[in-house]
């Protein structure tokens, strides 16, 4: 593509984007193939190739701005992701932690009050965040985010989901501290460690999307689109 203005500013546009690789390649993929169409069309009209390639750069527009674009499309599809994900996660969770307590050799144990208090509330919090993560879901899709500020919903999805994890994690170790004795029968069974391994695995992966939605918060707040401005020139 060396030399080649719509591959040096298709180059350019892939260089400025941030965010998961597979969905910003299938961005720029798009904006090539419909630079390239562009020129195809006016070449077929009789334009000469420079001519043609100059045209189809000219209604591509300013570059800038179509990165600005590009990195909001991304972000909000990954902040929508996430909180699908998380939407999905922390109710699953706290059902299998319900099942591990209910049917293994704790269910009959009597619980303390403080224990059975804090286990509601990591419960409460676990459906409050996934009802929020539902909503952000909602305003991050394509047809309902005409005028949502994706940036802050993005950063909200991130900030919420580490401070579910925090909590519920924290949670849980109060749990398991003030009801010692019904931990240690709960923990004796193969089923609450495929769970905890299954809630590990989890964790991290959220953590993942969590850092990434935070990060790309910022990144469409201040898009990295500068580099663009002579791409086309």
């Amino acid at each position: 593509m060396s030399g080649c203005p719509v591959g040096e500013a298709v180059e350019t546009l892939r260089g400025s984007l941030r965010g998961p690789r597979r969905a910003r390649e299938e961005l720029v993929r798009e904006v090539a193939d419909g630079l390239h169409d562009a020129v195809d069309a006016y070449l077929d009209a009789g334009l000469n190739d420079s001519d043609a390639r100059r045209r189809a750069l000219s209604d591509f527009g300013d570059p800038r701005l179509v990165a600005r674009q590009l990195q909001v499309e991304l972000t909000a599809a990954y902040g929508r992701r996430t909180a699908v994900r998380m939407a999905l996660a922390f109710p699953g969770l706290m059902l299998l932690w319900d099942a591990v307590w209910l049917v293994g050799p704790a269910a009959t144990a009597r619980l303390v009050p403080q224990v059975s208090w804090l286990a509601t509330l990591v419960d409460v919090l676990s459906v409050g965040s996934a009802l929020g993560c539902v909503l952000a879901a909602i305003g991050l899709g394509r047809d309902a985010r005409r005028g949502v500020p994706v940036d802050r919903v993005t950063r909200t999805v991130g900030v919420l989901g580490l401070c579910t994890l925090v909590g519920t994690g924290t949670g849980s170790l109060l749990l398991n501290l003030l009801g010692n004795a019904t931990a240690g029968q709960v923990y004796g069974t193969p089923l609450a460690w495929a769970v905890l391994v299954t809630t590990c695995c989890v964790a991290c992966w959220l953590v993942v999307s969590v850092r990434r939605c935070l990060a790309l918060g910022r990144v469409s707040h201040h898009p990295a689109a500068g580099s663009l401005a002579g791409s086309v020139a």
